[in-house]
């Protein structure tokens, strides 16, 4: 038999059913089927015709900015059974005839690409006849199950159970936000995971990526993920720190590293393997040559990351040895990478989901006051730490903690290399990522206490000038 799970498409339409529909993964479309009147094998059109059919009955997102754009079905068979790609899209093919009773528009995609055959199918919530919307009801996937279930027992096929989970009790905020992304989340990190170890170079994983249905954009301090079949984009700093390029680049290599960063106009040369960098300061008489699976291109900035434990080699004009320096040394001639300490603090408080808009303002204004009584805390606590009791200087304090951070950091890559060796058993990998969680957690204490300092310096001199301002209007009296 098979498992059948559901979701909602409420926006980038067309995306998701590009998603579903391509190319390779369905035998050139072949295994791609509608009950569409007329249409080509086009998703484009496939998505147009559902859009128009909602905002000819007056349901589309112009008045609601919470419809629902498609339903999305995915009915995965069991590898073990002897199931053609045809007989599981003959399977769809009658699930949706049963569940619709040809009243709803469907799209239904059949994938061979891994390792069990599935089927991906996106349903008009429009009921034809009726010109309205249907909604999942409570037992609604409980039917569609159901009638999987006896397709699947009429065609001799077994069934496919749902893995066993840990289930933990949940807030209702907490289940709003699985239901609202963090499901989605979870499974763009598994996807991470489980593409980096197969890749050498970033460019590479982007491409993997694609191809199991996550788009990669590279934006300034920022990597952003896209789920292709629900739109959702996350910042890698929603994912963990464990999910930002530094991060992503030691799951690659599986070896701490080190960065440095520099602009197209200083490239000396290049070839389809490697690059010829001119190093800052030396007026153009050294340059480096890094491989090309080490670089993230940011636009017109690149950045090459590099092998702590290994020493670099400098080169002159005419490409004979100079010098040989650690991956550290490198910072001599190019520009330390900056912490990006908002990027690396964690949101203290989960993310707020009611049904009712004014309800979830309350929420969250709650939850926005209860932070910044914990950045009152921080830097009160903080303050007393190291400038009180420590007798350091707000800038010395925020210099110790960068270079703390800094030392987590190389502590947090030690950590993904490991969780990264094959043949881990099950209590080494909850080991080490408890571990990771733990470390992540630290970094953005760490952070914190950063910016706690810069707020309190910030003020500090605010009030000096403010003072300063007053002093000089009474002399001028």
């Amino acid at each position: 038999m098979a498992v059948v799970k559901i979701g909602q498409v409420k926006t980038t339409l067309s995306k998701a059913m590009a998603y579903i529909c391509n190319p390779e993964k369905t035998r050139d479309m072949e295994l791609v089927s509608t009950n569409l009147d007329g249409e080509s094998k086009d998703p484009l059109r496939y998505a147009q015709r559902f859009m128009e059919q909602q905002q000819d009955v007056g349901t589309g997102r112009n008045g609601r900015g919470d419809s629902v754009l498609a339903h999305h079905i995915i009915q995965s068979f069991d590898p073990d059974d002897d199931v053609t790609p045809e007989q599981a899209h003959q399977i769809g093919m009658r699930l949706m005839t049963e569940l619709t009773d040809g009243d709803q528009y469907y799209v239904i995609a059949t994938h061979v690409d891994r390792h069990h055959l599935h089927n991906h199918i996106m349903l008009s919530p429009i009921q034809i006849s009726q010109d309205k919307r249907m909604r999942m009801q409570k037992g609604t996937l409980k039917k569609i199950r159901s009638i999987s279930d006896r397709l699947c027992k009429d065609a001799g096929l077994r069934v496919l159970k749902e893995p066993k989970v840990k289930r933990y009790g949940k807030s209702r905020p907490d289940l709003y936000a699985q239901l609202k992304g963090e499901s989605v989340k979870e499974s763009i990190r598994l996807r991470i995971d489980q593409s980096a170890g197969r890749v050498e170079s970033f460019d590479q994983l982007k491409q993997v990526l694609r191809s199991v249905g996550v788009f990669t954009h590279v934006r300034g301090k920022y990597l952003t993920f896209e789920d292709a079949e629900t739109g959702m984009k996350f910042r890698d700093s929603k994912l963990g720190e464990a999910y930002d390029e530094m991060n992503i680049m030691v799951k690659i290599g599986q070896e701490n590293l080190e960065c440095i960063s520099f602009n197209r106009s200083m490239i000396a040369r290049q070839d389809s393997g490697t690059v010829s960098i001119w190093v800052p300061g030396t007026k153009r008489t050294k340059r480096i040559t890094v491989p090309r699976e080490c670089l993230v291109i940011d636009g017109q900035t690149i950045r090459a990351w590099l092998p702590r434990d290994s020493d670099q080699v400098l080169g002159d004009r005419q490409g004979r040895f100079v010098e040989q320096i650690p991956a550290e040394g490198l910072y001599e001639y190019f520009t330390p990478p900056n912490l990006n300490i908002d990027k690396l603090i964690r949101s203290s408080f989960p993310q707020v989901y009611t049904a009712n808009p004014r309800q979830r303002r309350r929420l969250m204004a709650q939850a926005f006051k209860v932070e910044e009584v914990n950045s009152v805390v921080t830097e009160i606590s903080t303050v007393r730490e190291y400038l009180l009791e420590g007798g350091m200087t707000s800038t010395q304090a925020v210099a110790a903690i960068s270079n703390t951070i800094r030392e987590r950091q190389a502590d947090l890559q030690s950590l993904i290399v490991a969780s990264c060796e094959e043949g881990l058993t099950g209590e080494q990998v909850e080991s080490l990522d408890a571990q990771i969680s733990s470390s992540e957690k630290q970094i953005s204490d760490l952070a914190r206490q950063v910016r706690a300092l810069r707020g309190h310096e910030q003020q500090r001199t605010r009030t000096d000038e403010t003072t300063a301002q007053r002093l000089g209007k009474h002399r001028g009296r």
